[in-house]
Formats: structure tokens, sequence, C-alpha cells
């Protein structure tokens, strides 16, 4: 899968605001982005989430701290040219 830095904000901005499809977080989580290291990097950080940040209440993907991480990863994103 061959993926944009725009595409792969989109997921996690989608994610955060509980947006996209049903499936979309689990799409992103589970396919390797091939010919760019810094977002498959990212990719899998995010699919780490729940184990290094476990959620404390059922549903959570993962904690307020893991959240958070999210939102930065988003937010260095964004300040990318």
């Amino acid at each position: 899968m061959t993926r944009t830095k725009e595409e792969v904000a989109k997921y996690i901005e989608d994610f955060l605001n509980d947006g996209g499809g049903p499936h979309d977080w689990d799409d992103f989580i589970s396919i390797r982005i091939r010919k760019n290291p810094e977002l498959e990097a990212i990719r899998l950080k995010c699919g780490r989430l729940p184990d290094l940040y476990p959620p404390v209440e059922r549903g959570q993907y993962c904690s307020d701290e893991g959240m958070e991480v999210l939102r930065q990863v988003l937010q260095s994103l964004r300040a990318q040219p």
C-alpha cells in the first residue's frame, strides 16, 4: 500500500473525531505502507498504542495519554510541508 502524508493524517484525524468508516482505522493499522519508512513508522506506532497506553475503560482504543500521542502525531504531520 502506498499512502501520502495527507492520507495518514486523515486516518488519524477521522479516528480522533469518530469519523470515517467502521473499518478505516483497522485497515490503516493493518496494511503496511510501502515506499515511505516515516509513514510506516507512524502506522506501527498507532497500532502499538493499546499496548503502550492500555485502555482504562471498556471500548477505548487506548488511554487518554495514547490519544494525546495521536494528537501530537497528527499535529506533526500537519506541520510538515
